[in-house]
């Protein structure tokens, strides 16, 4: 690609360009966005042509391709605006992509542009609940799924850049028909995201009156990390995918009302002893199926997106000790994809969780430190 543009410059786009730029591609990067943040762009030299989202038959002219990363209705409306463009007679085909949450509605409009634009929708599953520039990270698709959603008869051949490009951030291009994709992403996205803010949104006054929220464990905290994520993106998600995500939202209060039944179920006399009438095989059940379903998402071959082989590490409380862990793994050459520090508290040792590419790095990685005395887990 000559030049590639990101209509909407924040956490995705900025994170392509970020790659673009450390890799020192020829490619030519032009932002597309609102006054303040095209100038932090200029300031950090992630772009090098700067365009105002109206002033679209300027940004869309020499373009290779086009990637449409602002909010799914802001989407909807770029394309409307792109289909009115009046390019040069001849002008070479221009390859329009998008990184819409929702495919369905999207894809219909994409389909309606005239040449030479030729529209291909996609999705990375990669993201964060920060969501500007400041946030961006040129790894942050690495090994993630980027799901690629052709018209139908349209060659592979038309859309080579946009696979090129998921290739060279590190996702996995997964060809997928619009509507199984907006099915899917309502159980394993937009689902999720719902329930995390209803779960947030739901501690009941006897734990707010007194602050007993702070109390919460990690489970708790995990479960409403994403309750942090902003409205505006996901008012676009709901109203393009409602169908499905209440769907799923049904489908999950119909098992939460299984659990509550068996719940409910469970007898217990005073001194602690299950009774005889004794029902806990019914959340037994829930329980086991809950394993399967888990284990279901890392089966053999699939899931690239959590395919990264984890390590604990337990840390000496003192300075140091993360470097201590860290600087041997660098000079061995092994390079750390993700990395967390848990359960940190003052005069106990904490602990922490390397993440690697592969099995065989994690494997070096624990001989390495194994032979520093460090008594390194396999996650």
């Amino acid at each position: 690609m000559q030049r590639i543009t990101l209509v909407g410059f924040g956490l995705l786009a900025s994170s392509v360009a970020a790659a673009i730029k450390q890799a020192k591609l020829p490619t030519i990067v032009r932002a597309v966005s609102s006054p303040s943040t095209l100038e932090r762009a200029r300031e950090v030299k992630l772009a090098d042509e700067f365009f105002g989202y109206d002033d679209t038959a300027s940004w869309a002219e020499g373009s290779d391709l086009i990637l449409l990363c602002s909010p799914i209705l802001h989407i909807l409306k770029t394309i409307d605006a792109l289909s009115k463009v009046q390019l040069p007679a001849g002008h070479k085909k221009i390859l329009v992509s998008d990184i819409g949450s929702t495919k369905v509605e999207i894809c219909k409009a994409g389909a309606k542009l005239p040449g030479p634009f030729c529209f291909v929708g996609s999705h990375p599953m990669a993201g964060s609940e920060k969501r500007t520039m400041e946030y961006n990270d040129p790894s942050i698709f690495e090994n993630a799924y980027w799901f690629v959603c052709p018209p139908d008869g349209v060659e592979e051949s038309a859309y080579a850049d946009l696979l090129q490009l998921i290739s060279f951030v590190g996702a996995h291009s997964v060809v997928f028909p619009p509507e199984h994709h907006d099915r899917t992403m309502a159980w394993v996205s937009h689902m999720p995201q719902m329930l995390s803010s209803t779960l947030a949104a739901s501690m009941p006054e006897r734990l707010l009156k007194y602050n007993y929220q702070h109390y919460a464990g990690r489970a708790f905290r995990d479960m409403t990390r994403i309750a942090a994520s902003g409205w505006n993106m996901w008012h676009d998600i709901a109203v393009t995918n409602r169908n499905e995500t209440a769907l799923a939202l049904r489908e999950v209060r119909d098992g939460l009302d299984k659990t509550i039944a068996a719940m409910d179920s469970l007898q217990v006399v005073s001194d602690g002893t299950p009774a005889a009438a004794d029902c806990s095989e019914n959340l037994e059940s829930i329980f086991k199926a809950g394993n399967d379903g888990r284990a279901s998402l890392f089966a053999p071959g699939r899931n690239a997106a959590a395919a990264f082989s984890e390590i604990t590490v337990p840390l000496k409380d003192e300075p140091g000790a993360l470097l201590s862990v860290l600087k041997p793994l660098a000079e061995w050459g092994l390079n750390i994809r993700d990395i967390e520090l848990m359960k940190v508290r003052e005069n106990v040792a904490g602990t922490l969780l390397l993440a690697f590419k592969t099995p065989d790095e994690a494997r070096r990685a624990i001989q390495i430190l194994t032979a520093l005395d460090y008594d390194v887990k396999e996650r």
